[in-house]
């Protein structure tokens, strides 16, 4: 890794327990460089806004079903489509608000779509996402039981799945690679286990991969002047 990037803010989503929010804080030592400027979180009282507010870092929740996006309970797919997208926009009105360089979604169960990242691709904003497979593989939700069943069927090649920090774009989970690791399943291994396995991995990975990211920022920008 070259030497330290300048002082780099970073807007962190989360949806719930934080682990990998708590992996960017404590890895402050070997970040000294990044500061975390926001924690959002699209659901109220989940533990990890509760582990930015002891390391002081500023919060925000903004929830989709709360009535002014979307009603709970809604069913008509063009209200909720028009309410997804208002919700987007105004998501990315909050995080700009803090003039952030970089975005980090650190298990934010919410599909980003063209109306958050085109107004933070217009300030040259990366946004990067941790997901529990390797590229191509298993895209979306239930990444990790998808791989453990297909691992038990024999179905899964190479009996490895993985994890990768990627930059984010309108398709799921098909940006660009930062950084990938190889996870090889094992038997006996029970889901939980494997689960747990991947989280270790995925709270050293996040660090890795957005300290990749802040470099590859920043060498970015020094070649646009």
């Amino acid at each position: 890794m070259p030497k330290d990037p300048p002082p780099t803010k970073a807007t962190v989503l989360i949806s719930g327990t934080g682990t990998n929010l708590q992996a960017l804080i404590d890895a402050a030592p070997l970040m000294p460089y990044l500061r975390i400027v926001r924690v959002i979180s699209n659901k109220k009282g989940v533990e990890g806004l509760k582990r930015a507010e002891r390391a002081k870092i500023p919060t925000a929740v903004h929830n989709l079903v709360t009535g002014k996006y979307i009603a709970s309970g809604e069913k008509d797919p063009a209200v909720r489509a028009a309410g997804r997208e208002k919700y987007d926009a105004d998501l990315a009105k909050l995080v700009l608000a803090d003039e952030p360089d970089i975005v980090v979604c650190a298990g934010f169960l919410h599909i980003l779509s063209q109306q958050f990242l085109d107004p933070l691709a217009e300030r040259k904003l990366p946004v990067t996402n941790l997901h529990p497979a390797l590229p191509t593989k298993y895209d979306g939700i239930n990444a990790i039981k998808r791989a453990y069943d297909d691992y038990h069927k024999g179905k899964l090649e190479n009996d490895t799945t993985g994890i990768m920090i990627h930059y984010v774009i309108s398709e799921v989970d098909r940006g660009q690679p930062i950084v990938v690791r190889e996870i090889q399943c094992k038997t006996p291994e029970t889901l939980d286990e494997l689960t747990s396995r991947i989280h270790e991995h995925e709270h050293e990975l996040i660090v890795e991969g957005t300290q990749m990211a802040v470099h590859n920022l920043w060498e970015e920008r020094a070649k646009s002047g």
